[in-house]
C-alpha cells in the first residue's frame, strides 16, 4: 500500500480544502488542513497525488484573484 500525507498552513485552509472535499476525507482544524491518499498501486497514487495538487493550485490561484 502506497500512502501519501499533506499537511497545509494556510489563512485559505478551508477554501483550499473545499477544493478538495469531493475527492479525499478532508480534516481541518483552524488554518491548517491535511489528508492522507492511500492506494495499493505506485502509478495510481501519483496519478492521484497530481490530481489533487492540481486542484490545490487551481482554488489557490482563484483565491489570489479574489483577493486582489
Amino acid at each position: 500500500m502506497w500512502s501519501v500525507r499533506l499537511s497545509v498552513d494556510s489563512n485559505h485552509a478551508k477554501s483550499l480544502a473545499s477544493s478538495l472535499s469531493s475527492e479525499e476525507d478532508v480534516t481541518v482544524n483552524g488554518d491548517n488542513f491535511s489528508f492522507i491518499l492511500e492506494e495499493s498501486r505506485a502509478k495510481d497514487a501519483r496519478a492521484m497525488w497530481n490530481t489533487r495538487m492540481r486542484s490545490l493550485i487551481i482554488a489557490r490561484k482563484v483565491i489570489e484573484v479574489m483577493d486582489s
